[in-house]
C-alpha cells in the first residue's frame, strides 16, 4: 500500500526541519511526501526544496485546505495521510497508518496526538483538549465506540483512502484556518457509508502553544470556523451535545491533574473568544478574510 503524505506549509521555517525529520526516518518506506507552500514570506519554501519531498506552491495565501487539495490532487498514493507543518510523527507512524488501513476494515484513520510538556501555561492549554484531544485524549473529545470507531478526525494526524476523499469532494475551501473543515469532511465521508477507525498506535507529536497572545489569536480563528461550519451543517444539536460532553472531560481531567482553576479560566476564555470570531464572520467577512492562519 502506497501512502501519500501531505502537508501544508505557512512560514513553517521554525518547525519544518523537525517534521522533515521524523518523515525521513519512518521505518515504513512505501510513502511519497507533498509539502505545499502556501504563499510563505520566511524560508519555508527554501526547506522544502532543501528536503528531497515535492514541493507545491499555491501562488497565495489560500488556506490549508486548499493547499491540502492541491496536495491531493497530484497524488499517487492509495492513502492519503495527512500532518501538519508543525508536527513531528513517531519513527513508526507510517507502519501503522499502512496496517490499520490495510487491515482496519476502514475508509479512514484518526491517529493519536501527543502534545509536549511544557511551562505551566502551556500545560493548561494543551489540557482544553484541542487540538485533536490535546492531553485530554482524542476519545474524551470525540465519541470512539467499543470497536474502535469514531465519527471525526483532525488534519494534524488522519488517514484516508484516495477514493473515498474524491468521493466526498475534499475539503471545503471556504474555511481560511485551521479548523472546522477536517470535521466537516468527516462528516461527508460517514454519510457516504465510510469508516472511521481511531488508532492510537500512530503517533504524531506536537509542541504545545505556551503563549497566551497566541493562544487568543488561536481561538479567534476557531470561532470564525465555527460560524463557517455552522453554515454548512442543518442539524447543530449533535455537535453542541459533543462540546458539552468534551467540556465535561476536560474539566474533570483537570481536577484529577491539579490544573482545574487554569484550565477553567482558559476555558472560558476560549469560548468567549471564539463567541468574538464567530460574531465578526457572520457581521464582517472582509476582516477575517484578510488574516493569515
Amino acid at each position: 500500500m502506497r501512502l501519500s503524505i501531505i502537508v501544508p506549509a505557512y512560514n513553517a521555517e521554525k518547525s519544518l526541519p523537525k517534521l522533515i525529520t521524523s518523515l525521513a526516518a519512518q521505518t515504513y518506506r512505501d510513502f511519497e511526501v507533498i509539502i505545499i507552500d502556501d504563499g510563505s514570506t520566511d524560508a519555508t519554501a527554501r526547506l522544502i526544496e532543501n528536503s528531497g519531498f515535492a514541493m507545491q506552491k499555491t501562488g497565495g495565501n489560500r488556506g490549508p485546505a486548499h493547499a491540502r487539495n492541491r496536495g491531493a490532487a497530484t497524488a499517487r498514493g492509495d492513502v492519503l495521510v495527512f500532518t501538519d507543518a508543525d508536527c513531528a510523527p513517531a519513527a513508526d507512524w507510517t507502519a501503522n497508518v499502512a496496517r490499520v488501513m490495510s487491515t482496519g476494515g476502514c475508509e479512514a484513520l484518526m491517529g493519536r496526538l501527543v502534545l509536549e510538556k511544557s511551562n505551566h501555561l502551556g500545560n493548561a492549554i494543551s489540557a482544553l483538549g484541542f487540538p485533536a484531544g490535546g492531553s485530554v485524549g482524542f476519545e474524551n473529545i470525540w465519541r470512539v465506540d467499543s470497536a474502535g470507531f469514531t465519527d471525526s478526525f483532525s488534519t494534524c494526524n488522519c488517514a484516508i483512502k484516495a477514493e473515498a476523499f474524491t468521493q466526498a469532494g475534499g475539503f471545503d475551501e471556504s474555511f481560511p484556518y485551521p479548523g472546522g473543515e477536517d470535521t466537516l469532511l468527516a462528516k461527508k465521508l460517514v454519510s457516504q457509508g465510510c469508516r472511521i477507525r481511531f488508532c492510537p498506535a500512530a503517533v504524531v507529536y506536537h509542541a504545545a502553544r505556551n503563549e497566551l497572545r497566541d493562544f487568543i489569536k488561536w481561538q479567534f480563528k476557531r470561532g470564525i470556523s465555527s460560524y463557517i461550519f455552522s453554515k454548512k451543517v442543518e442539524t447543530k444539536g449533535p455537535f453542541l451535545a459533543m462540546r458539552l460532553w468534551s467540556s465535561i472531560n476536560v474539566i474533570k481531567a483537570a481536577g484529577r491533574n491539579n490544573h482545574l482553576g487554569s484550565v477553567a479560566f482558559l476555558l472560558v476564555m476560549s469560548y468567549g473568544t471564539q463567541f468574538a470570531g464567530y460574531l465578526l464572520a457572520r457581521f464582517n467577512r472582509k476582516i477575517y478574510e484578510s488574516l493569515n492562519y
